[in-house]
């Protein structure tokens, strides 16, 4: 992380959460990272300094994650929602601008469904939930119940496997897709509990027709200013999904990172904040 970015550890329901945190805005941007290997780190080391210029900005990992306590239980939608809700009442309450990416997404999704009075401004990108149904459903079902799953980060951690998955899911410009990138992802995917957290979610969260917890039937809820943003060439949520979520939510915008994929926040951070920023400057002043 840049200089000036803080740590700070915090319990939540007994569950340890590393946070970083820098800024001394008046508003607070709490920033919720991916799934698989990612951290808060991996995903908002290069937007975090660009959004603490003017707010007080807070990354933390999830449990499961990066420095935080892994758990022996369940990590579902539910449990990430109430780390949520933990992680803005020990920063002061909130409401909060909640942004999200990915699984991070999903959380931002159902934490202003279920606690509404907590955030002020919604931010998904490249959210988990857009829709009640994953690309190639079925086959998704079944490959994270299957062995491959559960073998596939120590098989495929090495060097040209990772930057073929960087450069093929997640970012479109394969000169940001750098050695220390790809050599940072490959001992992450060494660990013993390499991608646990992740796969407990899917189990968790995925069954045979659908998703547990359809938060898109509930869309209509959504009473917060919502910027939606996504890559267009996101092939794990394909834009189709948020043009759709944004015509649901009442008060919503969607950008659009044209040629971005499912990292567009780490491919362009300078992009991305300063999308942020000018909804914000719009929406709060």
């Amino acid at each position: 992380m840049a200089q000036g970015i803080q740590s700070k550890r915090i319990t939540v329901d007994g569950v340890g959460v590393h946070c970083f945190h820098a800024g001394r805005g008046k508003e607070t941007i709490i920033l919720l990272h991916g799934a698989g290997v990612d951290s808060a780190r991996l995903s908002w080391a290069e937007v975090l300094p660009l959004l603490a210029e003017r707010y007080h900005v807070i990354a933390p990992d999830l449990p499961g994650y990066g420095a935080s306590q892994r758990i022996s239980g369940e990590y579902s939608l539910p449990f990430y929602t109430n780390i949520a809700k933990g992680v803005i009442e020990a920063f002061g309450g909130g409401p909060v601008i909640l942004c999200g990416l990915s699984l991070g997404g999903g959380i931002a999704l159902n934490t202003a469904l279920t606690y509404p009075e907590l955030v002020k401004v919604l931010i998904p990108v490249d959210a988990w939930g857009l829709s009640n149904k994953l690309p190639w459903h079925r086959l998704t079902y079944w490959y994270t119940r299957s062995k491959l799953n559960q073998n596939i980060y120590k098989w495929t951690a090495t060097p040209w496997m990772v930057r073929w998955s960087l450069e093929y899911n997640l970012i479109s410009d394969k000169s940001k897709v750098t050695d220390e990138m790809v050599n940072e992802i490959v001992e992450l995917m060494k660990a013993p509990d390499a991608g646990k957290a992740f796969m407990s979610f899917q189990k968790a969260e995925i069954t045979p027709t659908g998703l547990t917890r359809d938060l898109s039937a509930r869309f209509a809820e959504i009473r917060q200013p919502t910027l939606l943003i996504h890559g267009s060439h996101d092939a794990a949520v394909p834009l189709k999904d948020a043009i759709a979520a944004s015509r649901q939510i009442a008060d919503c915008e969607l950008y659009v990172m044209e040629g971005g994929k499912h990292w567009p926040q780490k491919e362009r951070p300078e992009e991305f904040a300063n999308a942020v920023l000018s909804y914000l400057d719009r929406r709060l002043s």
